[in-house]
């Protein structure tokens, strides 16, 4: 579910429950407000992760940026021998970053860059905990 249309259809009760209401699905339930409380997460999503990732829509199919990190991986990957899946090394890989802001409820959104991300995530949490003071 994205984030932003899951907090447009809650109603904070008060410090301890809110209400989701979504009356065009005709779909209704409480929950606890600190569900509603942010995270951010940064992934590194290689080639296959990232697909997978976007096939089990666990992040948005945005433009991400790609770049080359140094991952551990095991050596045999490297040189295809079997007395070397022991033995950690480093390998450059290209990864898309991945900055994805989401509650306790399953709601998320991915970012492009960390700054929107933890705006995003701030502006959130800071209208919830002003109810769970």
């Amino acid at each position: 579910m994205k984030l932003d249309e899951f907090m447009g259809n809650i109603e904070i009760l008060g410090k301890e429950f809110s209400m989701y209401v979504d009356d065009e699905k005709g779909v209704s339930f409480p929950l606890n407000t600190v569900h509603l409380l942010t995270r951010v997460d940064m992934l590194e999503l290689a080639k296959e992760e990232y697909q997978v990732a976007k096939f089990q829509k666990k992040i948005d199919d945005l433009d991400y940026k790609i770049e080359n990190i140094k991952r551990a991986v095991p050596k045999n990957e490297i040189t295809g021998k079997d007395e070397d899946k022991y033995t950690i090394t480093e390998k450059e890989i290209a990864v898309r970053k991945v900055w994805n802001v989401s509650n306790t409820a399953g709601a998320f959104k991915s970012f492009t860059n960390k700054d929107d991300a933890l705006k995003a995530s701030k502006e959130i949490n800071t209208k919830v905990f002003g109810y769970l003071k």
